[in-house]
């Protein structure tokens, strides 16, 4: 009867891993800056400019400074500037059912009150949405989209440069609320258009996505531990 020792199965399941990402690095750089090219021809800027980061603003500021929030200042304007997307890039799912499309992404968010400099805030984070292999009804392999999300461990945000100085429980409960707006809202209004995009791609991509998922699942291995 075959024994295989758990840290047997522990070591072969990371040299799976590291041997599976040095091949994803190495085969899939010119899929990724096709990738990148293609998502810098989006125009999803207008439409996350719709996220609703006022509501939430008002309620800390309100909170945080109570009866000092003039009718006028109550009025302040929330606006997404600067967004900037970065290298896209591929690594493996944890799961290993499939590949994580990475997106960084780099904007700032300026709120403004009524005659005075606006107080600017700097965010980076990264979306992910999973890429894995199905089968139609002919056999053939076709490229299927996962749960597209905004990473949450990914979301930085800092302040930037206040002509007036800001407490920091004021500034860090902006960042609180901002950062559950980043979390919960954008990536929903950011979602559409990525499957959109990913359902349009070129043949050509797409084939070459594909390959790449078959190369991955070439690395996957099951350890059977027959029944006593």
């Amino acid at each position: 009867m075959l024994k295989v020792s758990s840290l047997f199965i522990l070591l072969c399941g990371l040299l799976a891993s590291s041997s599976t990402q040095e091949v994803l690095s190495r085969v899939s750089s010119h899929i990724t800056d096709a990738l990148t090219q293609g998502l810098l021809g989006m125009n999803f800027l207008p439409t996350l400019q719709t996220i609703d980061f006022q509501g939430p603003l008002k309620d800390i500021f309100s909170l945080v400074l109570g009866h000092q929030l003039t009718n006028g200042e109550a009025n302040f304007m929330v606006q997404m500037k600067d967004l900037r997307l970065f290298q896209v890039f591929i690594e493996t799912s944890p799961d290993f059912k499939g590949i994580d499309l990475r997106m960084p992404l780099a904007f700032s968010i300026q709120i403004k009150f009524p005659a005075l400099n606006p107080y600017i805030f700097h965010v980076r984070t990264d979306m992910k949405v999973q890429l894995y292999l199905e089968k139609d009804v002919d056999n053939r392999y076709q490229l299927t989209f996962g749960h597209c999300r905004i990473v949450p461990e990914t979301v930085w945000i800092q302040s930037g440069n206040f002509i007036t100085p800001m407490k920091n429980f004021i500034v860090e409960n902006i960042e609180r609320a901002l950062g559950n707006v980043i979390i919960h809202n954008f990536g929903a209004k950011m979602c559409p258009f990525i499957n959109s995009w990913l359902y349009n791609l070129n043949p050509q991509v797409t084939n070459q996505l594909i390959s790449l998922l078959l190369q991955h699942g070439t690395y996957q291995a099951t350890v059977e531990i027959p029944a006593k």
